[in-house]
């Protein structure tokens, strides 16, 4: 027994000593978010009716709180330490919905939890939406594409079928001037969107009467 006692505390001691080498010292990770300028307001009173915005669907590896990067060897990675405040198809999702009420081509713009029926719905893939360092430059330059389909909803007629892309190059490698980058192509992203909206509401045969 006496033998025993020596080396329990033995045990003891070297797991009170080992426990500061799992204490992560790691900085905890930065939550970013995307603020685009606000649109000018709208010249005239929406003529179209209402749009539901579904929630766009990811490319490979963008399903993700991460911040997306392309590296020169066409490696996928992520930023150490960031992340965007919630997942990249998310963050699209919100920015598109404030970008289409700013253009006021529609009488309401809706998400896709919202109850009530739109007349039109609006459907993108999110294809780009990362740091790419492929070009060779010191800072990266940020890439935004969105594949777009808008079509009614009552008879399903597809109206326009578009890409809405933007791109910028971030004027220096660090995360504050990237995700600024990240701000001003997705903000021409959302021009595109907009403008192609915008012609295919313009473009649309007026459905008969009692259609």
């Amino acid at each position: 027994m006496t033998m025993r006692v020596p080396t329990i505390l033995c045990a003891v001691f070297a797991l009170n000593g080992c426990s500061g080498v799992f204490e992560s010292k790691l900085a905890a990770p930065q939550a970013y978010v995307l603020r685009l300028p606000p649109a000018a307001a709208p010249a005239a009173a929406a003529g179209a009716g209402s749009v539901l915005i579904q929630r766009p669907e990811a490319g490979p590896g963008l399903e993700s709180e991460r911040i997306a990067l392309l590296r020169s060897d066409q490696r996928f990675d992520f930023y150490a330490a960031s992340r965007w405040a919630a997942p990249a198809p998310d963050l699209v999702e919100s920015v598109m919905i404030d970008a289409l009420r700013g253009t006021g081509s529609f009488s309401a713009v809706f998400d896709d939890s919202a109850p009530y029926a739109p007349v039109y719905l609006l459907r993108c893939g999110l294809r780009r939406f990362e740091a790419d360092y492929t070009a060779g430059g010191r800072a990266p330059t940020v890439h935004v594409a969105l594949d777009c389909t808008l079509g009614r909803r009552r008879d399903r007629e597809l109206l326009a079928s578009f890409t809405a892309q933007g791109s910028s190059v971030a004027t220096e490698d660090r995360l504050n001037e990237i995700v600024a980058a990240f701000e001003a192509a997705t903000a021409a992203a959302m021009k595109e969107l907009g403008s192609a909206a915008a012609d295919a509401l313009a473009s649309e045969k007026k459905p008969s009467e009692g259609r």
